[in-house]
């Protein structure tokens, strides 16, 4: 099982601008902030722990390019940080984690976004794949630093984002 996280700046602290105020918009508004819909099942429109989300066009246009949904489960919600657990028929498979996080570290706000995967194909190129994938993931996740930024009011700010 592999690992990733990405880290990026939204901005200086201020008296608007904090993690629990960039978390609660993220929870609130995620269709505002994901760079894809997050369709709550029972009609949910914001972060509720035990409720049930297909994600629509992850990986593509069409509902990802036809192949369905991405569904996760919320299994943990605090006020700075969410985690999503992800069903059989995601694109990454049953039982990974997807975690979003709030926080701030030496004046400014920060996202982190965090997970797990496995190995989709038994392959001898799946380390590529995941390199790949998880390439991809950091055009998905830098798109929603900026609408979260945004959000917040910060029209533009040099981006420092950093990979383990």
């Amino acid at each position: 099982m592999g690992t990733y996280r990405h880290d990026w700046d939204l901005g200086p602290v201020s008296g608007t601008v904090t993690a629990l105020a960039a978390m609660a918009i993220l929870q609130r508004r995620p269709n505002d902030i994901f760079p894809f819909t997050v369709s709550g099942r029972g009609g949910a429109t914001s972060i509720v722990m035990g409720t049930t989300y297909d994600l629509i066009d992850t990986v593509g246009p069409f509902n990802n390019m036809g192949t369905g949904s991405d569904p996760v489960t919320v299994i943990a919600v605090s006020p700075l940080a969410f985690t999503f657990l992800t069903h059989a028929a995601h694109h990454r498979g049953a039982g990974q984690t997807i975690s979003f996080e709030c926080y701030e570290a030496g004046g400014i706000v920060r996202l982190a976004q965090y997970g797990t995967y496995v190995s989709s194909w038994s392959h001898p190129l799946t380390s590529a794949f995941n390199l790949g994938a998880n390439a991809g993931a950091s055009g998905a996740w830098a798109l929603q630093a900026h609408n979260l930024r945004l959000a917040l009011g910060i029209a533009t700010i040099p981006v420092r984002f950093t990979v383990w």
